[in-house]
């Protein structure tokens, strides 16, 4: 019996529609602002991320996991620069993967051929090309590349993750998703909804949620409202680009949720109000129990330098910035 994959996934990506299905041949910037735990996230880049960079994306994580399971690494180690480009007294650590562009096709289920290593390196560039942008209260802020290219050929390549992923892989707060159940997903509204569920709903767990919603966690600008003729309950016959985009929008989700419900680990209904209600079974691997994410209290930054101690410790990676700083004692 084959091993679920797995991946262990930024729980702040739930917040924002920060991959959306893209038409072919035209990309908006990607400018996304939105707040997790207490900080302020934008991220910004050249073009919208799509639905198969975030399938790349969560690729990189699961090999990113195996070959940190089988590589030692300093986790305290110093940070290229190209990745952070501000001079923090103490940078948070990171995690470097190479792999080949084979190697992403074959774990894609992608045949491996040029046009497919060419697409994958594509992608690859987009996400390197995103800028991600952190700020608290206090005006402090906080820079880095999602991911940072640092060397590569037509055969392979050698990235660096961003400190947020990275913080995954060393028992940071996540998220769990099933890159199996995601590949089997057809569309890529399903595998955009499929993600978005995972983020929210844990397994072994139960949520409920109106199409009008379920469609923010899709697109970053949903929101147009198809309009009705109070005096008939009907659409009108003229309507405006954005009622059509909604409309059609409206029939991909449910699609996309017919997808989802044909799922072996889901089970989808409708609800007496008209919500569908998502279960989510329990996961087979035990480490999707481990340190799941919860919401915390919102935390405030420092970027004092720790002081010297004469025993190595193990870095507790950015969150030190950011942690709290109370001249009182802490409360229990």
């Amino acid at each position: 019996m084959s091993v679920e994959r797995i991946v262990r996934y930024d729980p702040a990506f739930a917040s924002a529609a920060l991959f959306q299905p893209v038409f072919r041949g035209f990309r908006p910037r990607l400018d996304v602002r939105f707040d997790f735990n207490g900080i302020g996230w934008r991220w910004r880049g050249p073009e919208q991320l799509g639905i198969p960079e975030q399938t790349l994306l969560l690729v990189l994580l699961e090999l990113a996991a195996e070959q940190k399971a089988v590589e030692p690494g300093d986790e305290t180690r110093q940070i290229e620069s190209d990745l952070y480009q501000v001079g923090e007294v103490r940078r948070p650590r990171t995690a470097k993967l190479t792999v080949s562009f084979y190697e992403l096709c074959r774990r894609l289920g992608r045949g491996a051929g040029g046009s497919a290593a060419e697409q994958r390196r594509a992608e690859l560039k987009r996400l390197c090309e995103v800028t991600v942008w952190s700020k608290i209260d206090d005006g402090s802020e906080f820079q880095s590349r999602l991911l940072n290219w640092q060397v590569g050929n037509g055969t392979g390549v050698t990235v660096l993750l961003n400190w947020r992923l990275t913080e995954v892989l060393f028992g940071g707060h996540f998220s769990v998703v099933c890159l199996d159940e995601r590949l089997s997903l057809k569309s890529e509204c399903a595998r955009a909804l499929h993600c978005a569920l995972s983020l929210r709903v844990r397994a072994g767990t139960t949520m409920a949620f109106h199409i009008d919603k379920l469609a923010r966690y899709v697109w970053a600008d949903a929101g147009a409202h198809i309009p009705v003729s109070p005096r008939t309950g009907h659409r009108p016959q003229s309507e405006t680009p954005a009622a059509i985009a909604a409309r059609r929008r409206s029939r991909e989700l449910k699609k996309a949720v017919t997808e989802i419900a044909e799922l072996g680990a889901w089970t989808v209904k409708l609800t007496a109000k008209g919500a569908v209600q998502f279960s989510r079974h329990a996961l087979s691997k035990a480490e999707e129990t481990s340190l799941p994410w919860l919401p915390e209290q919102p935390r405030h930054p420092s970027l004092k330098p720790p002081e010297a101690s004469s025993s190595r410790v193990t870095s507790p990676g950015v969150w030190t910035m950011f942690a709290r700083q109370d001249s009182s004692p802490a409360s229990s």
